[in-house]
């Protein structure tokens, strides 16, 4: 009996570094929303966001922009991570770099219905060359982001409408041709 029981601790303890193995809840849940914001035509960015006090474990979902529209930059920071002395965009996100269509009442409107079905851990929202980046800590499932994700391309698509188009097609960042060494 004791042989027996010896086996079996044995056994389970050869076993218990398999558990370490398996994703946590949190692990599968974002890597499910990750593929369903990829099959959509976004794309994660795992670097560090822009801000220098950004918390750890924040994720950029960028959808790029068309390289023949000149979209205008800007970011948006929620009012927790940003100072005092920044213009109120809507209510709980400040300018950090102001648009050019900042007063534009279409883009506050959408800014507005964007910014109200965002989680609470959404840090900034970045309008760049590579295109428009929403920063969070990731922390919905696949069908809670529905609301976000909508809005999110409601505005992409305004902002595209909005940008003049540039007659000067420029690459996507980070897909420029390298040029050989002389």
């Amino acid at each position: 009996m004791t042989t027996a029981l010896i086996i079996i601790f044995v056994v389970l303890a050869m076993l218990s570094p398999l558990t370490w193995l398996r994703p946590s809840k949190r692990e599968t849940r974002t890597s499910l929303v990750r593929k369903a914001v990829i099959a959509d035509g976004m794309r994660v960015d795992l670097k560090a966001p822009a801000l220098s006090d950004a918390p750890k474990g924040i994720v950029g979902y960028r959808r790029p922009w068309p390289t023949e529209r000149d979209v205008t930059p800007f970011i948006l920071v929620q009012d927790e991570w940003a100072s005092d002395a920044l213009r109120e965009a809507v209510p709980g996100y400040r300018w950090r770099e102001e648009s050019r269509l900042a007063d534009d009442p279409d883009v506050a409107a959408a800014l507005l219905r964007f910014t109200r079905t965002l989680p609470e851990d959404a840090l900034m929202l970045e309008s760049s060359l590579s295109g428009l980046t929403l920063w969070w800590g990731e922390s919905l499932d696949v069908e809670s982001c529905h609301d976000w994700r909508r809005e999110f391309e409601a505005l992409h698509v305004l902002l595209i409408d909005k940008a003049p188009i540039s007659h000067k097609r420029r690459p996507l960042v980070g897909t420029e041709p390298k040029m050989p060494d002389a």
